[in-house]
């Protein structure tokens, strides 16, 4: 009689976003390269829907009135083109890179050849999904010996240790638990887990994530090929993406931010974030860069969070790329509310000033920083949209106020502008999903421009916002 799987004794399994009808294919490069100049031609399209759409909508006219009439409008006018026309040849300059990005795949390789792989999955408070995510780990297409998974319960006051109990049971030596008394925070958790790993590659993994069955063979690629790449990134999509119109929404934010911007970075090797839902790293490297990652202060005040951008920042210092695997894919669960959304992005958006402003600080420092100089400029390209960004919501306000008629063609005017942007992403066979990105860029656009401006403000402070 086979034994009963440990999360079907917790809670009744149920479809979690298409992880099981996901079946990796293979990746053949003629269809993927079909696959890119099909959105690459969506592109262009979208670029003359835009010039049609401002013509036809009046709004170089009707701005050109705006401007005329105030000259503070007229001099605030040039740094808003400047940003412009920065930001389009930043695009262009991402669109190309985009074009050459295809995952390295698996070309049959015996079990034999693969390496023994350490993951390392930290949780505090997560026992109603660390069973599946155990449950994900244990169950990939990945040889059981050279497999081993280290589960960190970092000070949980839930039943998360009654939960590892219970997987340990069942799965024996695969398992190894750490217990931490006193909750110490996610960077101490992966540290300790650290210590007790045997394997050459280290994974990380969050408790609330469940990763496909092909990602760890797919995500350790990169590292069996290449010496020169220290850390790979893998794919993020959203466990709950049906729950509600904001976790669709979250769902297409992922799928622009995270797939298509790790694609292009990964062409020259600066991917700029390995995210904790799924990464893999070298063991020896990591060795190198604990120490300072783990003692990181910024502002003479400890950091806590924006644990997974700092490290991938000290990988690309020490001279190594950083990768990205479209085939590796994890699928994670976001927070479900708007207040919780919101704090999640606010820890993420002080993790990004900060060390966007410290790459750029190891750029000038370094002796040999042209390893990480296109990273660099990307990351000053994607600066530069925030004051793009906050100039815009103000001239929009200003001319609604003076002209309040011209406020309707310039909300049609963004509906569109979202529209096209979303298109972009639309492929084949995937449905209508890519529309949810229409309310996303709205709400982002209307309701989180105070945030980067915050995040600036409050950078010191390390709450954690959403445990």
């Amino acid at each position: 009689m086979t034994a009963r799987r440990p999360w079907a004794i917790i809670k009744p399994r149920t479809v979690t976003a298409g992880l099981e009808a996901m079946k990796t294919k293979g990746w053949k490069k003629k269809k993927a390269r079909q696959s890119k100049f099909w959105q690459f031609g969506l592109s262009l399209l979208s670029c003359w829907l835009v010039i049609w759409l401002a013509y036809q909508l009046r709004i170089i006219e009707l701005w050109g009135q705006l401007v005329s009439g105030s000259n503070l409008v007229k001099t605030l006018s040039y740094p808003l083109l400047m940003f412009f026309f920065l930001l389009l040849a930043g695009w262009l300059f991402r669109a190309g890179l985009w074009l050459f990005y295809h995952p390295v795949v698996n070309s049959g390789r015996k079990d034999k050849a693969w390496p023994l792989v350490s993951v390392i999955m930290p949780a505090y408070n997560e026992e109603k999904g660390i069973g599946r995510a155990i449950e994900a780990v244990l169950s990939s297409d990945y040889p059981e010996e050279a497999l081993e998974l280290i589960c960190v319960n970092d000070g949980s006051t839930d039943g998360t240790s009654l939960v590892l109990n219970k997987m340990k049971t069942f799965y024996k030596d695969r398992l190894k638990i750490v217990e931490i008394k006193k909750n110490q925070g996610k960077k101490r958790a992966l540290a300790l887990g650290l210590k007790e790993a045997r394997g050459e590659i280290i994974i990380t993994t969050d408790a609330d994530s469940e990763v496909h069955r092909q990602a760890i063979k797919n995500l350790i690629l990169p590292l069996m090929n290449d010496p020169r790449v220290g850390a790979v990134a893998g794919k993020v999509l959203v466990l709950n993406e049906k729950k509600n119109l904001l976790t669709r929404m979250l769902a297409a934010q992922y799928l622009v931010s995270f797939d298509f911007g790790r694609a292009y970075q990964s062409v020259y090797g600066g991917v700029l974030c390995c995210p904790g839902a799924l990464s893999a790293f070298r063991r020896s490297l990591l060795k190198k860069i604990i120490r300072p990652w783990l003692n990181q202060k910024f502002l003479k005040v400890e950091c806590k969070h924006g644990e997974d951008r700092a490290l991938t920042n000290l990988v690309i210092r020490k001279g190594y790329q950083v990768k990205y695997q479209a085939n590796a894919v994890v699928y994670t669960r976001v927070p479900e509310r708007l207040a919780r959304i919101n704090r999640m992005y606010l820890r993420w958006t002080r993790g990004y000033v900060r060390e966007n402003w410290l790459l750029i600080r190891y750029f000038w420092q370094s002796q040999k920083p042209g390893h990480y100089l296109l990273a660099v400029v990307d990351s000053l390209l994607q600066m530069l949209m925030h004051p793009f960004h906050l100039l815009l919501v103000s001239l929009l306000l200003y001319s609604f106020l003076r002209y309040p008629g011209f406020i309707v063609n310039q909300l049609f005017f963004l509906l569109m502008l979202s529209l096209i942007y979303s298109l972009n992403h639309f492929k084949p066979g995937r449905g209508l999903r890519f529309i949810y990105g229409i309310p996303q860029s709205v709400f982002v656009f209307f309701c989180q421009w105070w945030m980067v401006p915050y995040a600036l403000i409050t950078v010191k402070d390390q709450d954690w916002l959403t445990k």
